[in-house]
């Protein structure tokens, strides 16, 4: 199973390495060469590497001395004085002909920039020469320039994926030994460009306890009907939302349940207009809802809810269901604190009703999700660049693109997620996020930025058959 390492046990994994017979040195010239041979796919004219004090920098240092027995010109910007390792790769470099520029220049220098700053140590925002050091990065970029970073851009936190100011914006990052949780959510993604996984095997020890679970293609539960399967066995799901004013969100919530395979969607709403006729409409009353409620396998509350729904969010948070609490109904419950249910519930908050919800205001996802956690004894699902989800440990979605973010796209999610529960799956919320992921990113890649949720919920159900 793949997954995220954070920063302390990245580096215990490099320590515990070492300690089992590979050389530092040797180690640090396997990263710098796996980065040079990425980075020479680019074909590069020239390259200036900027190499900070630590073994970061040492791994830059080595980059640099195969590019010179490349025969690819290349300058190193030194910052800071390396010691141990790094001070060898830089002997190493030396020793090849190359030269240190100890000022960072007033032009562009190069086509490509490697940067070798900080690594994974970086937890609080860059001072001094390191600040000035990224910064200039950075500029050259602005002006023609192509960037590589070594293990994680300088100014990124490797745990959370906070950046901090200034962060390196890389269009490539080769990371090693492990994927880094930081740059798989939070801003992470917005400067690692690229990614790549250099595991610089082979080595023997044991691999440390994973920081994040990776949600890939073979961890998914998606149900599977009989060809015998007809309404009546495939899961019943309603939908309490999309109220007068608001008819699209239930609606987006509901086409994405049937979509997903549900049997039958039905959905409360006091719209004076109806025009879904694949969707069952119920009366917006509280003993319809119950009614419908006690005989479906899923419920979705909060899509196009509005704020005076506290009563209908009461009685179906009493009932014995599988529910789904979605927008609206967050933001109810964030102002009205309820007692732990008893029967399983997923919550699906984006960022901001995370923030309501708990109190907190922090670039730390894993933290967040960890206090949602800690309010409720429910399944989580962060939305978000990298979305997380609850488990020990947590799943990371590795997908971050803006067509996710779009209007309705978290109704979708809520029907998906409640659709596949009330087929059976075993992982409706990590499972939902997925082929969510999916039929967004295909619809982007027919349609582009422009991409709407309506455009997703068509590719559902051949994201469910690929």
């Amino acid at each position: 199973m793949s997954g995220t390492l954070d920063s302390k046990a990245s580096r215990s994994l490099d320590r515990r390495i070492i300690a089992s017979g590979i050389s530092g040195y040797c180690l640090m010239l396997r990263a710098a060469r796996a980065a040079f041979e990425r980075l020479m796919q680019e074909q590069p004219k020239s390259v200036t590497c900027v190499a900070g004090p630590g073994n970061n920098g040492g791994d830059a240092y080595g980059v640099a001395a195969f590019l010179r027995l490349a025969g690819v010109p290349t300058t190193v910007i030194s910052i800071g004085s390396p010691t141990g390792d790094a001070l060898k790769a830089r002997g190493l470099y030396q020793d090849l002909g190359g030269s240190l520029l100890e000022q960072l220049p007033d032009s562009k220098s190069s086509d490509w920039v490697v940067d070798g700053i900080l690594g994974t140590g970086c937890d609080r925002p860059p001072e001094g020469r390191i600040r000035e050091a990224i910064a200039w990065v950075n500029s050259e970029r602005k002006l023609g320039a192509r960037v590589l970073a070594l293990d994680v851009p300088s100014g990124l936190n490797a745990s959370t994926g906070e950046a901090y100011d200034p962060v390196v914006a890389a269009d490539i990052t080769v990371t090693f030994l492990a994927q880094k949780t930081g740059t798989l959510t939070g801003e992470g993604p917005a400067y690692s460009g690229e990614m790549r996984l250099e595991t610089l095997e082979p080595w023997d020890v044991e691999p440390e306890p994973l920081h994040t679970r990776l949600v890939t293609d073979d961890v998914i539960d998606l149900p599977s009907p009989k060809n015998t399967a007809h309404k009546g066995t495939r899961g019943s799901v309603l939908i309490v939302g999309g109220r007068h004013g608001m008819e699209g969100a239930g609606q987006l919530s509901g086409l994405a349940a049937l979509r997903t395979g549900a049997g039958k969607v039905y959905w409360a709403t006091d719209a004076p207009q109806f025009d879904v006729p694949e969707l069952i409409r119920i009366p917006w009353d509280s003993v319809s809802i119950v009614d419908c409620a006690s005989r479906c396998q899923a419920v979705v509350v909060g899509p196009g809810l509005g704020g005076d729904a506290g009563d209908v969010i009461r009685e179906l948070w009493a009932m014995d269901l599988f529910l789904v609490v979605d927008a609206d109904a967050l933001t109810w419950l964030s102002e009205n604190r309820l007692s732990n249910r008893e029967t399983s519930w997923i919550g699906t908050p984006h960022p901001l009703e995370a923030k309501r919800l708990t109190g907190m205001s922090t670039a730390d996802r894993l933290s967040m999700l960890e206090a949602l956690e800690t309010l409720y004894d429910a399944t989580w699902v962060l939305k978000g660049a990298g979305t997380l989800v609850s488990g020990d440990p947590p799943w990371l979605h590795p997908v971050a693109n803006a067509a996710l973010g779009t209007a309705g796209s978290g109704d979708v999610l809520a029907g998906i997620i409640a659709s596949l529960w009330a087929q059976g799956s075993k992982s409706p919320a990590m499972s939902g996020v997925w082929l969510h992921a999916r039929a967004f990113l295909n619809a982007f890649d027919d349609r582009g930025p422009d991409v709407i949720a309506s455009d997703a919920i068509d590719r559902i159900g051949r994201m469910k058959i690929t």
